[in-house]
């Protein structure tokens, strides 16, 4: 994918393009999209129980999340 369909589908879905992901270099940037939408998505676990997981483990390890 091209840097301008990774930002539309970025728009898409959450309006704009955040700031971090701009900033993102070409070669990881379609790579940190896809773990992104992965985590937005609904899969054996839905997206709620993704954040709930990731909320507890960033607790666990005294991140600022």
């Amino acid at each position: 994918m091209t840097r301008e369909e990774i930002f539309d589908e970025i728009t898409q879905a959450f309006g704009s393009v955040p700031g971090w992901l701009a900033g993102i270099p070409d070669p990881q940037l379609e790579h940190q999209w896809g773990m992104v939408k992965w985590v937005l998505s609904d899969s054996a676990l839905s997206a709620r129980d993704k954040a709930l997981v990731a909320f507890g483990a960033a607790a666990a390890v005294h991140c600022p999340y």
